[in-house]
């Protein structure tokens, strides 16, 4: 049986958007939903959730206000299905504040990433080496140290010294893009 021709375009429409959504979605995601995998798993569902019911959204409404509504039931649920001891920290009207400076924040979000591409691609070939496997990979300090041969305190420091200097960074290139805050 043939696709209707609008099926293939709310297809069509649902992946430019997810796309183009995805990362700051992801974003909201790991706010409430440190662990890489957890937030993965979340991501996955939310996914579902919204390719499942993408006829609902109305696209006079911007997408990724949308997303991070059908985002929130995910991470709730997420949470819901959790151990008594990893319960989510925030309570429902925390969860809105974060959601609502979270879409206020979300038009700075590419000049932000656009800047912290560009710095990190900058970084030094040893420097790349200790953010990837810092945050990357999610190395702890102690199996860092291991890998590199470098003492713990070491590894704290050069991960500071690198974050500074990323700071630093990001920030000459927001100014000069007018959205240092």
């Amino acid at each position: 049986m043939a696709e209707r021709p609008d099926e293939t375009d709310s297809r069509c429409d649902f992946a430019a958007l997810w796309a183009e959504s995805y990362s700051r979605l992801r974003t909201y995601v790991r706010i409430f939903v440190p662990s890489v995998h957890d937030a993965d798993d979340v991501m996955q569902e939310t996914a579902m959730a919204i390719a499942r019911d993408f006829e609902k959204y109305d696209p006079q409404r911007p997408f990724l206000e949308w997303a991070v509504g059908v985002a929130r039931n995910r991470v709730f649920e997420h949470f819901r299905k959790r151990d008594r001891d990893k319960r989510m920290v925030f309570d429902v009207e925390t969860v809105q504040h974060i959601e609502a400076s979270f879409l206020a924040a979300e038009s700075k979000f590419d000049n932000y990433h656009d800047a912290l591409e560009s710095c990190l691609k900058q970084l030094p070939e040893r420097a790349r080496r200790l953010i990837d496997l810092r945050y990357l990979a999610c190395n702890s300090v102690e199996e860092i140290s291991a890998k590199l041969g470098l003492t713990v305190r070491s590894v704290y420091t050069r991960l500071s010294q690198v974050r500074y200097g990323l700071k630093q960074c990001i920030g000459r290139r927001m100014k000069l893009s007018g959205d240092a805050t």
